[in-house]
């Protein structure tokens, strides 16, 4: 059961960096919690070779431990990124959650055909005017233009102009007082003129992410605190 529920967060709920930025191991750690420390501690607790009732309290453990281990793949299931959203040079992993604190209904995934986290471009009017109006609607709602499904379009198609506005390396450097920069590249090999960095936002970190310019895949995170 654990292998199994650790293959989905894995692969298929906190895929790739997103395990680590928006509380994949935080939901791991739950179902370490329920799997493989509350059931075998009850049991050690209680167990005791021809004890009377031993089989009724086995049963109650087991019937414990599997409505805990629901609760707490519920929680890391609705806790799971759904969108990627890139506005204003930046990218926000968001999640049900984040569309509930500002009163706004989770859009229907069904309409994309990404995969999830499904990638956003969130594309602002072009007319003076109906930015205008746009704004507006954002004030007035009090609600940050990348959770506007209307203004959500397809990563994808505006691939290019995330790609043309990567954050400098002298600012990189500037920002990154652990020299983590340096490790990375270690890592993933080349220079810093082989990738584009741009700031990521999520529940759990602030961070850069490392993209390649030929593909736009992404590569990895890169531990340096970004502008908020």
């Amino acid at each position: 059961m654990f292998v199994f529920l650790a293959y989905l967060v894995l692969a298929h709920w906190f895929p790739s960096f997103f395990y680590s930025i928006d509380g994949g191991w935080e939901g791991m750690r739950i179902i370490i919690g329920v799997d493989l420390i509350l059931g075998p501690s009850l049991t050690l607790m209680v167990f005791k070779v021809g004890k009377p009732g031993l089989k009724l309290d086995l049963t109650l453990i087991g019937l414990f431990q599997s409505i805990c281990l629901m609760a707490g793949v519920y929680v890391v299931y609705s806790e799971r990124p759904l969108f990627f959203i890139y506005y204003d040079q930046h990218f926000y992993s968001t999640s049900a959650d984040t569309f509930s604190r500002y009163g706004r209904p989770v859009p229907d995934l069904s309409k994309y055909t990404d995969k999830l986290p499904i990638k956003i471009y969130i594309k602002m009017p072009d007319s003076p005017i109906e930015r205008a109006d746009f704004s507006r609607i954002l004030v007035q709602d009090r609600i940050p233009a990348w959770i506007y499904e209307p203004l959500f379009t397809p990563l994808q198609a505006s691939l290019e102009d995330v790609l043309q506005h990567g954050t400098t390396e002298q600012e990189l450097r500037e920002r990154d007082e652990k020299q983590n920069l340096d490790r990375w590249l270690e890592k993933h090999g080349g220079s810093v003129e082989d990738y584009v960095f741009v700031p990521i936002h999520s529940r759990y970190r602030d961070a850069f992410i490392g993209m390649s310019p030929e593909s736009g895949q992404f590569v990895d995170i890169v531990e340096i605190p970004p502008p908020l």
